[in-house]
């Protein structure tokens, strides 16, 4: 069973039936929602994606302002997604011991790196595939550079140790006309062709209410779920289960997973489901060069600064592209610009305090506790990306370009980029995790989180790359346990 059909789910799916094994897929959705996308000389020139809303009806605590999105259709979010492809770093799994035990990944670069091949295979990816500072390349389908008037910046970048090279990007071919907002689409990618397999089932309009566990037998055996086209609430049988509904709906799912077992919720017996929530503080602005340089489309991206002169797990990446719809139009032949558009992905320091648990007040639609949102961000926090942009400023200034910032779009509160990790976290010990090395959840072991709720800690990169290698890796391991059991 395969809840979730986002970027995990999808990732687990297709690894599990390419093994042999039979699958069921469970969607709260009931329909894929379409949107628009114009692409043309490997230029976006047109997107238009479904609205990105609050669907599940959380409570927020803690930051007032704390967005909470969710898409309940095939595809999950990336229905409204960048593309954006990054490899995490290798040291990105370890520099976090720097300060404490809790924050080692029991995964390295390593394990993962077999595992990012395979998925960038899938993803018609537009990117450099060499190695810059703090980023490793990858596979892509089409090689792009940045534009050579923009090589001062890139040695500027590099003599703060950090890289300058074209942002990775699931852009798909260079030529697209098609009715979805992105051109990589978790349902229509990979879902969508597993339908033609004999042992794989997608059930729409399916949501997940809880696993059931038994004594009996020391494992999850059902998932309950409601029927959105009966009306009803069904049971179906399962031998293993993927858990794949993002780092809220998973969470909210395993909490509502109560036995005398697990009285507080499945995975939950350290106290730490649903603990350790993350973000990635982000902030959106645009500055002004007193020379024209070549429009960035597709976009730019400055890597964080070395990890031994940054302080423990606080960082920060720039995504440079145009400012305009009418410069992106521009860029489609090559002209040159003064506006650029700037995106900064900061870090959290994964807390206890911030924590996705059952509401003491509130009910779900089906009378079961909704989820509580704790989550703020540190006075450090958002002091890393507020001085991040004088280093950018900084940069293109050494490059001999000076620049102006414009005004920045007020952003720094938790969920507006939509990139929560954490609440079901990995690690080689219990006392520090709800799943381990191979995604299992502690105490029940044919349960796998497989989402970014499984991240031990945040990185300045998007995750999504990192959360399908992560599930395509858990995935084999689980059809292997399947297999010769």
């Amino acid at each position: 069973m395969v809840i979730g059909s986002g970027p995990a789910g999808a990732a687990a799916a297709r690894e599990l039936t390419q093994n042999g094994i039979p699958v069921t897929m469970l969607e709260a959705g009931t329909r894929f929602q379409h949107g628009l996308l114009v692409r043309s000389g490997g230029k976006n020139l047109f997107r238009r994606t479904p609205a990105l809303q609050e669907e599940a009806g959380h409570s927020v605590s803690g930051d007032p302002r704390t967005l909470c999105y969710v898409k309940f259709a095939p595809g999950g979010l990336t229905n409204n997604w960048t593309g954006a492809v990054p490899r995490f770093a290798p040291e990105d799994f370890t520099e976090g011991e720097r300060l404490h035990e809790r924050y080692r990944w029991p995964i390295t670069y390593a394990d993962l790196a077999p595992y990012y091949d395979k998925i960038e295979r899938s993803l018609d990816i537009t990117a450099d595939p060499r190695d810059v500072p703090q980023l490793p390349g990858g596979y892509v389908a089409y090689r792009n550079r940045i534009p050579d008037d923009w090589r001062d910046v890139e040695r500027s970048a590099n003599e703060y140790g950090q890289g300058f090279t074209t942002y990775p990007l699931a852009d798909g071919p260079p030529n697209m006309l098609v009715r979805r907002g992105t051109a990589f689409n978790s349902y229509t990618s990979i879902v969508r062709p597993l339908l033609r397999l004999p042992n794989f089932r997608l059930q729409i309009g399916a949501h997940a209410l809880q696993l059931e566990w038994s004594p009996t037998n020391g494992k999850v055996d059902g998932v309950v779920y409601f029927n959105r086209h009966s009306g009803r609430t069904e049971r179906i049988e399962a031998s293993a289960v993927v858990v794949a509904c993002g780092p809220l709906g998973s969470a909210k799912l395993m909490h509502n997973s109560v036995s005398n077992d697990f009285p507080h919720g499945l995975g939950n017996s350290e106290g730490l489901l649903g603990r350790f929530l993350h973000d990635h503080p982000r902030e959106w602005w645009s500055f002004q060069m007193d020379r024209p340089l070549t429009l960035l489309a597709p976009a730019a991206y400055l890597t964080r600064l070395p990890y031994a002169s940054s302080p423990p797990l606080l960082a920060t990446s720039w995504t440079l592209g145009t400012a305009t719809v009418q410069d992106r139009i521009r860029s489609r032949f090559g002209l040159k610009g003064t506006a650029v558009g700037v995106q900064m992905i900061g870090t959290m320091i994964p807390s206890e305090a911030c924590i996705a648990k059952p509401s003491a007040t509130k009910k779900d639609e089906f009378g079961l506790p909704a989820l509580d949102v704790c989550i703020r961000y540190s006075d450090a926090e958002v002091d890393n990306v507020v001085r991040a942009r004088q280093h950018l400023v900084n940069i293109m200034g050494d490059a001999g370009c000076r620049a102006i910032i414009g005004p920045v779009v007020p952003t720094l509160f938790p969920g507006t980029i939509a990139h929560y990790g954490g609440t079901a976290r990995m690690h080689a010990k219990p006392q520090y995790g709800v799943v381990d090395a191979w995604n299992r959840v502690y105490g029940a072991p044919n349960v796998l989180v497989c989402d970014a709720a499984c991240f031990t800690t945040a990185c300045e990169k998007n995750p999504t790359l990192t959360v399908m290698a992560i599930a395509a890796r858990a995935a084999t391991r689980l059809a292997h346990d399947l297999q010769h059991t």
